[in-house]
């Protein structure tokens, strides 16, 4: 059996930790699901043999199955050590752990070699860094023709309700729509491979865990503002999902 190695989280990890100690444990940390990870990984043109990072990993939802599927090594990189402990146990669980490589680090300076990969994955985590930084800085890490696929909040409506871009300004104040994104893309200089709307059970799978963890924490008074907040994004997107959700984004270096 593999010694489980020490994952410090980063030191900017602190202004989160309520939110990270609510979602200990959760498998799936933001909208997604192994559908849409095999429907993206699908579209994207690689190698027989690729070098794969999964940048924001999180508990590894996305990193296992590109595991599983592609049969390769992949880097697994997240801020959020407590994240990659449950990643490591879940590779280990499956059997994994020879192809899970999970390591500690910032997604805006990912330690990785320039020119170094095929296909840079990340689900929910470009937000982090900006669509302009992270588009810069990671195409640098894609060798010629290397693919990074992303998933990201996106609006769906020029004029979404005015509800919630109160509710997601705070927290995503350079939210774009779909054209918008892509024409950032395009001006990186990166060509669309393709994207495609999550569907709702995507948020909806998510959101069932994230329930769970709020019974569970019920009674902490320590996490009752962000279970408060947890809820309100439920009920906002049971009201106005049809003018916002996630996106995945596929684009490739020439």
């Amino acid at each position: 059996m593999n010694p489980h190695p020490p994952f410090p989280s980063m030191p900017f990890m602190e202004a989160v930790a309520p939110l990270l100690r609510l979602f200990k444990g959760m498998s799936q940390k933001g909208p997604g699901g192994e559908a849409s990870t095999l429907r993206a990984l699908s579209l994207c043109p690689l190698p027989a043999q690729p070098s794969v990072a999964d940048l924001g990993c999180g508990a590894g939802a996305s990193t296992l199955v590109l595991a599983r599927t592609l049969r390769v090594p992949i880097l697994a990189l997240d801020a959020d050590g407590t994240a990659l402990d449950d990643l490591w146990a879940a590779a280990q669980s499956q059997g994994l752990l020879p192809l899970v490589h999970p390591r500690t680090g910032d997604l805006g300076d990912p330690p990785i070699p320039p020119g170094s990969l095929d296909l840079l994955w990340s689900e929910g985590a470009i937000a982090h860094v900006g669509w302009r930084k992270g588009l810069a800085v990671w195409k640098d890490l894609l060798r010629p023709g290397g693919v990074m696929a992303f998933t990201d909040a996106t609006w769906f409506r020029e004029d979404p309700p005015p509800e919630a871009q109160a509710f997601w300004r705070p927290w995503y104040p350079t939210m774009g729509t779909e054209a918008s994104n892509l024409q950032l893309a395009r001006e990186a200089g990166l060509e669309v491979v393709g994207h495609f709307r999550l569907p709702a059970r995507d948020w909806w799978a998510y959101f069932d865990q994230v329930a769970i963890q709020c019974g569970k924490h019920r009674g902490d008074e320590t996490l009752a503002e962000v279970i408060a907040l947890m809820e309100a994004e439920v009920d906002l997107y049971r009201r106005h999902g049809d003018s916002y959700g996630y996106v995945f984004y596929l684009l490739r270096r020439a």
